[in-house]
């Protein structure tokens, strides 16, 4: 058989399986709020003058409920044979702020000098946040369970939990002030991972609510004014609700 012919009947078929499995299947378009909690960690210092500092395990403030609060979108397709597996586009917009008031324990050199001792954040690092976002954009598989079988009426029908993981990338607004430097801009952090699991509540037809339980990983490289780059892998916790609309 040619091989142009091989690829045409190849083409179709898997053009046929996509149409089968995407066939009358559901969008839904959900907002969401929320509080999200950012582990202890270590943060890293790294600027031209060979100065490369460890501020090992320190705190975040979230803040989530003040302007501008943790919040979150995201539009999610369900297939149409395989109404159990979907797939969503998830931008979260979560907040990190260090207390340059707190002492930590510091490690590395300053100016090519050994540092290893207790410091307070703020004599070497004035400010440094991300109160408009260390914000989240990742592409999710997702996994949901109709307990009876089917949807219906019934308070069991209208439950669906469901499960998912993703991967993608973090845009932080870096707010920060090293050697009275300042940086206030939108970068592209790195990459992130993320799970999730929820349960979604069918109010009436097309409108949905919903609880859920995310978690993340983040790898965020953060360029700072003066040269250098502020290093960070926050784990975020994240408890969430909010509402959805099916089409």
């Amino acid at each position: 058989m040619p091989q142009s012919k091989c690829v045409a009947i190849l083409s179709a078929v898997l053009g046929t399986i996509v149409i089968n499995a995407t066939a009358q299947g559901e969008w839904v378009l959900s907002i969401y709020g929320g509080k999200s909690i950012t582990e202890n960690g270590d943060l890293e210092l790294h600027q031209s003058d060979s100065t490369g500092l460890t501020f090992e395990d320190v705190s975040w403030d979230d803040r989530s409920f003040e302007s501008p609060p943790y919040y979150g979108a995201r539009p999610s397709y369900w297939l149409g044979k395989w109404p159990g597996w979907g797939a969503s586009l998830d931008f979260t917009h979560a907040k990190m702020y260090l207390d340059p008031n707190d002492t930590v324990h510091v490690i590395g050199t300053r100016l090519g000098m050994a540092v290893n001792e207790p410091e307070r954040i703020g004599a070497t690092i004035q400010r440094f946040s991300n109160s408009h976002g260390l914000n989240f954009l990742t592409l999710n598989l997702l996994h949901r369970w109709f307990p009876k079988g089917q949807r219906d009426d019934s308070p069991l029908g209208r439950l669906q939990p469901y499960v998912g993981i993703g991967a993608g990338i973090t845009i932080p607004h870096v707010e920060t002030t090293v050697d009275n430097k300042s940086t206030d801009e939108y970068q592209f952090g790195g990459p992130a991972l993320q799970g999730l699991a929820g349960l979604n509540y069918d109010l009436f037809k097309h409108l949905s609510t919903f609880i859920e339980y995310k978690i993340s990983y983040a790898d965020v490289d953060m360029d700072i004014a003066g040269g250098g780059k502020i290093s960070i892998e926050p784990v975020t916790h994240q408890f969430v609700f909010g509402l959805s609309a099916r089409f």
